[in-house]
């Protein structure tokens, strides 16, 4: 991973760990005994180690680590502070403090130590494909697609270099290239969750029947998905196959109370299927998970305008309006109603 690092450059890059732990000892890195007797038990067991070999900055990067994956990254930042005073030279220590760093919103020092990393280590992948990854998130994207072609010249199977630069031509909305990409990304790695369900949406939005095959690869890695599921049910919707739609829509509300897709079904019984009752019955399910779901009010009041219940929907519309003033199809509702 990585192997030497100037003192300077550690300083500048750590200077704020200063506060409540100036020394960056060691020593200073338990936690206090209250704190220690309520910590998880995957915690305590490292916190034991590192009491045992207080020298050995592997030790404080694994915790760095554990508090990276349970979002306490102060307590993360500090723990890299430690282990670079002990050892500054491996490039795994820095992958971790840049992903602590762009947790925190540090692009900036994420961007630093990740260079540094690629300067020790110039064939570490994992440093580069981060790096490609911090410039696709800011929108750089000939940079990302200069690292990731980079990190491809090292290894050229790599799944996720494949699925970064399908992203990158997404964006770029070059949409043959990014769905050539990503199905280069699930050639070389069939469980690639993310890339299939980029390819179906990618799809989708052809409105390419391939759209169902990715989504359903999706689904086959992760059963319960929520956003698989909804996604194949709103493909279906969008290219007019209500009952799949209806049927997939249907599935998804077995096990996730989903507004969206209660929203949805509300939709298609009400326009498709003149199911007004029925209708009415989806979007008060919505409205009972969102009770500020404009959208769902405004298609009781629809309901009930094709029922020629008129009051009822006017009221719906002005109940519209009261959660947002601005909601034009109420406006024009109202004065269509008056």
């Amino acid at each position: 991973m990585i192997r030497t690092i100037s003192t300077a450059f550690i300083i500048s890059l750590l200077f704020f760990v200063s506060c409540g732990n100036e020394t960056g000892k060691p020593g200073d890195a338990t936690t206090t005994d209250s704190a220690a007797a309520s910590a998880p038990a995957e915690l305590k067991a490292i916190n034991e180690e590192i009491l045992a070999s207080p020298s050995n900055p592997d030790l404080y990067h694994k915790r760095a680590k554990y508090y990276l994956a349970n979002k306490s990254f102060d307590e993360g930042l500090a723990d890299m502070s430690r282990a670079m005073n002990l050892d500054s030279t491996k490039a795994g220590y820095f992958l971790t403090l840049s992903d602590l760093y762009f947790s925190v919103n540090r692009s900036g020092n994420a961007k630093a130590a990740l260079e540094k990393a690629i300067t020790l280590d110039r064939k570490n992948v994992d440093a580069i494909l981060k790096l490609a990854e911090l410039y696709l998130y800011v929108n750089k994207s000939d940079k990302s697609i200069e690292y990731i072609n980079q990190a491809l010249k090292i290894d050229q199977y790599n799944a996720k270099a494949y699925f970064m630069k399908g992203m990158n031509y997404k964006d770029l909305k070059d949409t043959a290239k990014a769905i050539s990409s990503m199905q280069t990304a699930v050639e070389q790695d069939q469980q690639y969750y993310n890339a299939y369900m980029q390819l179906g949406i990618l799809c989708a939005g052809q409105k390419n029947p391939l759209a169902v095959d990715y989504y359903r690869n999706a689904l086959r890695i992760q059963p319960k998905s929520v956003e698989a599921w909804y996604a194949l049910g709103k493909y279906y919707q969008d290219v007019q196959d209500w009952n799949n739609a209806i049927g997939t829509y249907t599935t998804l509300l077995k096990f996730d109370n989903n507004k969206n897709a209660m929203y949805n079904l509300g939709v298609i019984n009400l326009l498709e299927l003149k199911a007004y009752n029925k209708a009415l019955e989806y979007f008060t399910g919505a409205i009972n998970i969102d009770p500020r779901y404009v959208e769902a009010y405004y298609g009781r009041g629809v309901c009930y305008e094709q029922m020629k219940e008129t009051k009822k929907a006017q009221a719906e519309f002005e109940t519209c309006l009261s959660i947002n003033p601005e909601y034009a199809p109420a406006k024009h509702s109202l004065q269509r109603l008056k």
